[in-house]
């Protein structure tokens, strides 16, 4: 809380990188501080625009602590950290320096007075809502700090985006002639959505997709080389052994993944690893199961 009698008592101001009142912080009005270390601290810095009081029995206690001359004995030192109304100027600089490619538009922000100190807004703080979107920020200040500020705003960013032209079944092929490629302006997304063509021809959707729809690379998967209840060719090494015989798939699989068959004589099961169409490959250990 500041008093009024303080209105009259002009404050120094804390160095902006610490998290203490220094002694350098002191010295203007503490003449006798000046033979001490300079970045000795005395106290924790105030929050921004509080003041913090050091009264004569305090300031006595400190010269005593540092076996300097005792101040005044009328002497009081006010110390602050300094605020300023935001600049727009800068909260802006700082969104151009998160997202450069965006056009953005500064449709209201925080007027609390803040801290000297680097303005960062961060992409994941971008909200979307009604009338625009808000971003919550922060100006770092002292060693650790952050004072949160805010800011509504328009924000839009150029974008490709690859559309369904018709509705897309689930667990079959993308044809290139089933999409079409736009560039618009837009609100900045999160989602994977694919940029182009060759991204999403010859991939599966995992779940249908309606036509009109964006398509997104995270509901994509790559075609499988194997079906469920295919009859694949098995090829089983050892050395300079080599063994082929017919198995079913029990799991779809694509290149590289492993999945189960089943020896369709023995009925015994075990992992194969896609090789590639109809085809799967096991090595010695496994072939131990297959009689």
């Amino acid at each position: 809380m500041i008093l009024p009698a303080l209105f009259a008592l002009a404050c120094l101001a804390v160095s902006p990188g610490s998290d203490q009142i220094l002694v350098r912080d002191l010295a203007p009005a503490f003449p006798s501080l000046a033979s001490a270390a300079p970045d000795a601290p005395v106290a924790l810095a105030p929050a921004p625009g509080v003041a913090r009081v050091f009264r004569a029995a305090e300031l006595r206690s400190l010269a005593v602590r540092l076996n300097l001359p005792a101040p005044p004995p009328d002497t009081e030192i006010c110390v602050t950290r300094p605020v300023a109304a935001p600049d727009p100027a800068r909260l802006l600089a700082a969104m151009r320096k998160e997202l450069p490619a965006a056009t953005i538009e500064i449709l209201e922000f925080s007027r609390q007075p803040v801290p000297e100190g680097e303005i960062e807004f961060p992409a994941s703080q971008l909200r979307r809502g009604a009338g625009g979107a808000l971003w919550l920020g922060y100006v770092h200040y002292g060693a650790h700090r952050r004072f949160t500020i805010w800011a509504k705003v328009k924000v839009t960013v150029t974008v490709e985006r690859v559309v369904a032209v018709g509705d897309l079944p689930a667990g079959q092929a993308i044809d290139a002639a089933q999409l079409t490629a736009q560039t618009r302006q837009e609100y900045p997304a999160s989602e994977p959505f694919a940029g182009s063509i060759d991204e999403v021809a010859g991939k599966w959707p995992r779940l249908p997709i309606r036509a009109g729809a964006d398509i997104r690379t995270d509901l994509l998967e790559n075609p499988r080389d194997v079906m469920r209840g295919d009859t694949v060719r098995v090829e089983v090494r050892d050395g300079g052994a080599h063994l082929e015989l017919e198995a079913t798939a029990e799991a779809s699989g694509a290149f590289g993944e492993t999945i189960p068959v089943m020896n369709p004589v023995s009925k015994k099961r075990f992992p194969a690893r896609v090789a590639g169409k109809g085809r799967v490959s096991v090595d010695a250990a496994a072939a131990t199961v297959m009689p």
